[in-house]
């Protein structure tokens, strides 16, 4: 079908849907048994209505990742991009968030398939998480301090009263084997944040990550024969019954991480460029002592008085 001959369609398609008397005169036109007949009952209609309805959306998803740093990865982007709003438009909540956060997962493997982004990680784990802030100073990645370091913050332990992170273990292993939600992490906070971080961004960078771990949940709601864990139950009882809302706030955190890479990738020279003016810190493993548990948020006050 060429394109005049589309947009002539496209055009008595809108038409169809403004303008009630243009639409019960085409019915007769077309010498629909019944005036109140439905045009959309009949399935050449339907195939020509949703086949525009595809064009429109991915004309939306080719400029979603306008300027998007990997090529290499676009096109199925920009595949999932129109396969997740497919679902959106039918109310299939399951299926968007699995084609929602497969686009996530896509660009994040990318990102950590670099050499370049796994020798940052590795070389910062054990520095502090965040920025000193003096007064009259300008912010500099070189300038930072306390003890909470990059790794207890990205790698949080299940349990918060005890204190444990999984800093020690997680730190010893490449960024390309970590498990799918410390990798998006881990890209937040590289690129969205640029390691650049200040205590006072703690609140905001939890609000985002927490409702990626959302979306990474939610992506498994339809999957077959799997029991749910206690986890997955808290999340879907909170979500489910507000998926409309969740609809368009997981669009916002996609686009909010999208956009996070497109500025924070040519920040990536940046960073090596400061790696190479320090040494890696080991983190030392959990069998100290602990004289108390400070929760990260607590910390991160703490070190902004400092």
């Amino acid at each position: 079908m060429d394109d005049k001959l589309m947009s002539t369609i496209d055009k008595i398609t809108r038409l169809t849907q403004q303008n009630a008397e243009f639409d019960m005169e085409l019915r007769k036109r077309l010498n629909v048994a019944s005036a109140n007949s439905v045009l959309s009952d009949d399935e050449r209609i339907n195939q020509i209505y949703e086949y525009c309805i595809e064009k429109i959306i991915r004309q939306q998803a080719i400029e979603f990742y306008t300027d998007f740093p990997l090529q290499s990865v676009k096109e199925t982007l920009i595949g999932d991009f129109v396969r997740m709003e497919s679902f959106r438009r039918k109310d299939n909540f399951g299926d968007f968030c699995l084609s929602l956060y497969q686009q996530i997962e896509c660009m994040t493997n990318r990102l950590c398939e670099k050499k370049e982004l796994s020798d940052i990680t590795e070389k910062m784990w054990g520095h502090p998480a965040y920025l000193k802030i003096e007064k009259n100073r300008e912010l500099s990645i070189s300038n930072r301090s306390g003890e909470y370091t990059i790794a207890s913050l990205l790698f949080p332990g299940n349990n918060k009263q005890s204190g444990n992170t999984n800093a020690f273990e997680k730190s010893r292993i490449s960024l390309q084997n970590q498990y799918a939600i410390d990798k998006i992490r881990t890209v937040v906070y590289f690129l969205g944040y640029k390691a650049m971080m200040k205590s006072s961004d703690y609140d905001s960078f939890v609000e985002i990550t927490s409702l990626l771990n959302d979306i990474y949940q939610c992506r498994n709601m339809n999957h077959r024969g799997n029991s749910q864990n206690q986890w997955e139950k808290e999340t879907y009882n909170r979500i489910i019954p507000l998926k409309s809302f969740y609809y368009f706030k997981f669009l916002g955190v996609l686009a909010q991480y999208v956009e996070y890479i497109k500025e924070g990738y040519i920040y990536i020279p940046r960073i090596i460029d400061f790696c190479k003016t320090i040494s890696s810190k080991k983190i030392e493993g959990t069998s100290i002592k602990k004289v108390g548990f400070i929760d990260p948020k607590e910390l991160a006050r703490r070190t902004k008085k400092r």
